[in-house]
């Protein structure tokens, strides 16, 4: 990360690492939907491409703490 996004401290690790691994556009997008997991501490990520993008919501499919990449 080049330090533009600020991560809160009690980030889970694969929130983490999935954040570094993202272009600077769509992190910032994951980013509010993490912190929104993180706010209720009850459901994962779940990151879904589409044809032309991709698109990151809380799923109660995904354990807290995770991320999972899919198509919807």
């Amino acid at each position: 990360m080049d330090g533009m996004l600020t991560v809160p401290e009690n980030f889970p690790p694969a929130y983490i690492t999935f954040l570094e691994a993202q272009d600077e556009g769509f992190a910032e997008t994951v980013l509010m939907v993490m912190k929104q997991s993180l706010a209720e501490g009850k459901y994962g990520i779940l990151v879904s491409s589409h044809a032309l993008d991709r698109q990151a919501e809380l799923s109660q499919e995904v354990p807290f703490g995770e991320v999972v990449e899919g198509t919807r």
